[in-house]
């Protein structure tokens, strides 16, 4: 017996051992899940490191769950663990037309639970009045951000109201209505700790920033030579300091995070505009496409003031996109313009890559995202070209939803996430 026991010692410590690895493996690969906390993704560039996304799919094919949402809405869902949260007005009326986003009904924030669609729990915020909206824009349009712990919403109609992970809630900043024939869109964002939002309007124009956990103003800088404008703040990470970008009428500014000091412009932007800045290679980039025009330009880092004649690295003066924002991969920046016309640039040169033509030639409100080497574009017919990031053009599928989407998608567990105007599907390989 003596003999036997360092054998069996031996044994036992194997099957800890195995034990032990197993646990680590089951454990990386729940990590493998990466969260979509804000609009766009994580730091709002619209890129996940997931792999293995699938690419054919259709409103019943590959279709992991579909979930009835109590309305209509067009923010993106924003997903932490198992948990996906997103915005809807529900309507007083089931005779409310598809295209009409009608100044009555009642503003809900939704949880979801990520693997089922289940409905986790439901919040009324209650608004004296609801603001009317252009038919392309939704009272429910900025999408939620989350730290984790909490998820913190905004409607143009009501504020800023924070949720911890229960649905209860912890503090609200009214905010609102403001003057603006197309309604508020703008999605708030996190920086340490504050929360950030952008609010350009027909009335006053500012950039707020509160404390996360209380809701207490840190700051607010007035934006008064901006009109409506609808991009959501990004922080820019360049030279080793942090900078909140906002593109607005007619220029982009960069703002300093600790006391919203402007630091810098650059003046070239439309009278209107909506897709927000993305940054890569150290070079920010902003695009926009309206009244007076239509732009796209990377921008180089270390300026103050007016940087307009200093820090333009390149131009690009074709087929900007109108509300959805570019996406970068590797070398190359991609944008969507409506009308499905789908430009490749060289993101340090701005040389012209490709431009082609997708199959859905619609409007494209939501922006691209992109995984594994491919890039999804939703067209607001709720067509899904799935397109190959590479210096040349390949189309690798093309599908439909069956429905009007006017939300961007987001990426987490090897699913896709894509809202309707009534539903939430999660793509997937479907439940047997």
């Amino acid at each position: 017996m003596k003999d036997l026991l360092p054998i069996t010692i031996l044994i036992n410590s194997r099957r800890k051992f195995v034990a032990v690895i197993l646990g680590l493996l089951c454990f990386c690969g729940a990590a493998i899940a990466e969260n979509w906390p804000q609009f766009r993704g994580p730091q709002s560039q619209g890129v996940s490191t997931e792999t293995g996304l699938p690419v054919k799919w259709s409103a019943t094919s590959n279709v992991k769950w579909k979930t009835a949402l109590p309305g209509p809405g067009h923010s993106s869902p924003i997903i932490w663990g198992n948990r996906i949260f997103l915005t809807a007005l529900r309507q007083e009326s089931s005779l409310v037309r598809r295209y009409l986003y009608a100044s009555r009904g009642q503003l809900v924030v939704l949880c979801l639970d990520k693997g089922s669609g289940k409905i986790l729990w439901e919040r009324e915020v209650p608004a004296e009045r609801i603001e009317k909206t252009h038919s392309t824009n939704s009272p429910a349009s900025p999408t939620p951000v989350t730290d984790g712990r909490y998820v913190y919403v905004y409607f143009g109609s009501r504020g800023l109201i924070c949720f911890d992970f229960n649905g209860n809630k912890v503090w609200e900043i009214p905010l609102g209505p403001f003057p603006n024939e197309w309604g508020s869109a703008s999605s708030p964002i996190l920086y340490k700790n504050m929360l950030l939002l952008n609010c350009d309007t027909d009335a006053e124009d500012f950039l707020l920033a509160v404390d996360k956990n209380t809701g207490k103003t840190i700051w607010k800088t007035s934006r008064s030579d901006v009109t409506r404008a609808w991009p959501t703040p990004v922080i820019w990470s360049a030279d080793g300091k942090d900078e909140i970008v906002v593109s607005g009428s007619g220029r982009v500014k960069a703002y300093d995070p600790q006391d919203g000091r402007e630091l810098w412009t650059v003046n070239g932007l439309t009278t209107w505009v909506t897709p927000t800045p993305v940054s890569a290679h150290g070079l920010l980039y902003v695009a926009a496409n309206g009244p007076g025009g239509n732009i796209i330009m990377a921008i180089r880092p270390g300026g103050r003031g007016n940087i307009t004649n200093t820090h333009v690295v390149w131009r690009y003066e074709r087929a900007a996109p109108y509300s959805s924002s570019p996406v970068v991969v590797g070398d190359y920046l991609y944008t969507v313009k409506n009308g499905g016309i789908m430009t490749c640039l060289n993101a340090r040169t701005g040389a012209l890559a490709w431009q082609e033509r997708l199959p859905a030639r619609g409007d494209y409100y939501a922006s691209p995202v992109a995984a594994d080497g491919k890039i999804y574009t939703l067209s607001e017919d709720g067509e899904v070209s799935v397109v190959a990031a590479k210096p040349t053009f390949e189309l690798i599928s093309s599908n439909s939803m069956g429905e009007r989407c006017m939300a961007s998608p987001a990426i987490s567990g090897g699913q896709i996430f894509i809202r309707s105007d009534y539903n939430l599907f999660c793509i997937g390989e479907a439940r047997r």
